[in-house]
């Protein structure tokens, strides 16, 4: 069987293109220059911002805009990028990938960064023409081939991407609703009275929301024509867009015996549980949570580029931050969004139409909710992250005005 790469020196074999694998790849190559790397990206392009899909869907971002690096960035870093390449199966007894065009790749230390793909609930009619999912760019350019067409449009899942995808929809001109499943939307991030102002400020932009309710099924003769919901209601839908969270891609783990959870089992240096592989983004499991953020796979794709080549660093547990970006305003949630204990309060309120929300406890930030003005996100984040002592500045009768003096 052909050989793509014969194991000489130390090679580094990266699975995966996206931000966690290409900091992964960045760091190996900064600390140990000449290194031999190699990063497997199934898709065609150059590795990308996914974070950024629902901007180029908005139509803010020009699909040039959308690449992390030239072609040449990864020539100067002795970085071989293989394109349209996957990876069928990991043998970790012989140290090599197998390949789907049946080539192997031999590997002294591996990285697994494959990711996530969209999770689709078992709902009947999923199968039909007009009903999408956003992962990558070619996702996106089906979603806007399909919008152009469509007059109407439903997005199973109030999430933050199903939001954005919301957004970036109506923007086009299109008759857009939401469907959540949740007593009100992002309840993960936002309290009720916060999510409250998110909804009207979502819907003066042209998107319908729906709370509490359950998709039962997707109708149409071949293609989508109707949503029906579990209370017998039927909306019409030219486009469904499903964004119902995502899912890690496990298979190339668990054919290789590694231990999972919901996630790759990674230690504070990326380790997983078998000698010379690493895991990092959002396939990865670290204490013992699956962030599936931005910020951590970056950090984390850096921790495992620094343990692969020998030097000592830790990913410690993350503070998560939500951040809406696509509906023309801004949303930031960070920590806890409600009191649990005697001692915690919230102060929050409007103020110019915008809303604030931060909870307190034993003097110190626990968590904030912003809606429209978000300036005052990185102080606050800093004094979460910090644990700064508020306890002689703020009590449960402080007012909005002077806790925002305190942040700005």
């Amino acid at each position: 069987m052909e050989t793509r790469q014969e194991k000489i020196s130390k090679h580094y074999l990266i699975i995966g293109g996206g931000v966690a694998g290409i900091a992964t790849a960045e760091t190996i190559a900064k600390n140990e220059p000449g290194a031999k790397i190699t990063v497997l990206c199934e898709e065609t392009l150059l590795p990308y911002f996914r974070i950024n899909l629902t901007m180029y869907l908005a139509g803010s971002m020009e699909a040039e805009r959308l690449a992390m690096h030239p072609a040449e960035w990864y020539t100067d870093r002795n970085i071989n990028l293989l394109l349209n390449t996957v990876a069928e199966r990991v043998d970790p007894q012989k140290q090599i990938v197998h390949l789907r065009d049946g080539s192997q790749l031999a590997y002294d230390t591996l990285i697994l960064a494959n990711g996530a793909s969209p999770f689709v609930p078992p709902i009947k009619g999923v199968e039909l023409d007009g009903v999408k999912t956003l992962r990558t760019i070619a996702d996106a350019n089906a979603i806007l081939e399909a919008s152009q067409h469509a007059a109407k449009v439903v997005c199973i899942g109030g999430g933050l991407l199903g939001l954005e995808v919301a957004g970036a929809i109506a923007e086009s001109g299109g008759e857009v609703v939401v469907l959540e499943a949740q007593p009100w939307l992002l309840p993960r991030q936002l309290d009720e009275r916060a999510s409250q102002h998110l909804q009207r400020r979502i819907e003066a932009q042209n998107v319908r929301v729906l709370l509490n309710v359950q998709t039962e099924a997707i109708l149409g003769d071949g293609r989508v024509e109707k949503v029906r919901l579990a209370d017998g209601r039927e909306l019409p839908a030219d486009l469904v867009v499903i964004s119902a969270g995502v899912r890690p891609n496990l298979d190339l783990a668990l054919n290789a015996g590694l231990k999972t959870n919901r996630g790759i089992v990674v230690d504070s240096a990326m380790r997983t549980s078998v000698e010379n592989i690493l895991a990092v983004g959002d396939v990865c499991e670290c204490n013992g949570k699956v962030y599936g953020q931005w910020i951590p796979a970056n950090t984390q794709g850096k921790i495992a580029g620094l343990t692969a080549t020998g030097k000592d660093s830790t990913f410690e547990d993350w503070s998560p931050a939500a951040l809406l970006k696509v509906m023309g305003f801004n949303l930031f949630s960070i920590g806890k969004i409600a009191p649990t204990e005697p001692d915690e309060f919230v102060i929050a309120g409007e103020k110019e139409g915008n809303y604030y929300s931060i909870l307190f406890g034993q003097g110190k930030v626990l968590g904030a909710s912003l809606i429209g003005d978000t300036a005052p996100s990185r102080i606050i984040k800093r004094a979460l992250e910090n644990g700064d002592d508020f306890s002689y500045k703020v009590q449960a009768e402080t007012s909005l005005q002077e806790m925002l003096v305190l942040f700005s």
